[in-house]
């Protein structure tokens, strides 16, 4: 993850590193293909951006990847920051370039705004942000939402897109008020985009939020352990049969190891090949293993000789 100094991205992911502490270091990370990690696991959490996907641009190999590992009895489920989209729009979205998922192989960070609402002491209207596909985290929550700034003190964040400056004007006003609360349902700083390009996201615009008015903040979605919670009960495996892959380090890596989950770093997105083991030296934090990408085993075509 390369990052300028005291950039937004940079101190985001060392925050998050610091509130769950650094990882076990491990003796050894071994390079292992899906091949081989099918051979140990059972079930697949796959994180999207950086492993499956770039936005709308398909990760060579995925596809095939994913369609070999339930070819061969795996079970698989993206396990996805992507708060932007519902998960139904999520599966949607990766069907349409290739991924070949069923309903319900996604599970999304916003999901998490359900479960965590009564937690949060949300009772209300909210001021929404986001596309409007995300809404949809709204109603599984039975929120309603105001664009009435004087009707709420909590703002829901699914996504840094899908509204204007003025609407940030809006919610530093409703954060300004004592008591108020930002519920980010997508904790990631930056996401891959295609052609290598990669994008700061809603991370980025709630800490700059939080910093402008003081408000309480509550963070849904990786690296923190309430997705993985939701991840096994939709999977129906026990931890130690399941394997999480990821691009990132301080979210994806992060999370699971503290999760007990074992991972994989995959080196298609934000952590790039020449600088992944430096890249885990300088921020402590070890997958189990490191994977190339998710390019399923060649099969061998064996032609009869008359």
């Amino acid at each position: 993850m390369l990052f300028a100094p005291g950039s937004p991205e940079l101190q985001i992911y060392r925050e998050y590193a610091r509130r769950l502490g650094h990882t076990v270091p491990l003796p050894e990370v071994f390079v292992r293909t899906l091949e081989a990690l099918s051979e140990t696991y059972d079930g697949f959490f796959l994180d999207s951006y950086g492993v499956l996907n770039r936005a709308e641009e398909l990760i060579p190999g995925a596809a095939e990847g994913v369609k070999w590992l339930k070819d061969h009895g795996k079970k698989v489920m993206v396990v996805t920051n992507n708060a932007a989209l519902a998960e139904e729009d999520n599966v949607e979205l990766l069907r349409s370039i290739g991924i070949p998922l069923d309903p319900g192989e996604v599970v999304c960070s916003g999901s998490l705004l359900a479960r965590e609402r009564k937690n949060l002491g949300i009772d209300g209207p909210v001021f929404f942000m986001g596309l409007p596909s995300a809404r949809k985290y709204l109603q599984d929550a039975d929120l309603e939402s105001t664009d009435n700034p004087a009707e709420t003190r909590v703002v829901v964040m699914a996504s840094s897109r899908g509204y204007r400056m003025r609407r940030i004007a809006e919610a530093q006003r409703i954060l300004h008020q004592p008591g108020s609360l930002l519920v980010v349902l997508n904790p990631d700083a930056i996401a891959p985009r295609p052609g290598g390009v990669m994008a700061r996201v809603s991370g980025v615009t709630a800490r700059s939020l939080a910093r402008e008015t003081g408000c309480q903040v509550a963070l849904l979605g990786k690296p923190f352990g309430e997705i993985y919670d939701l991840a096994l009960e939709r999977i129906g495996l026990p931890r130690e049969r399941v394997v999480a892959l990821g691009d990132t380090l301080a979210t994806d890596i992060l999370g699971a190891r503290n999760a007990g989950i074992d991972c994989g770093l995959v080196l298609t997105g934000v952590t790039p090949p020449q600088r992944a083991e430096q890249e885990i030296q300088s921020w402590k934090i070890w997958p189990q293993w490191l994977v190339p990408n998710l390019q399923p085993p060649r099969e061998t075509v064996v032609r009869e000789v008359d």
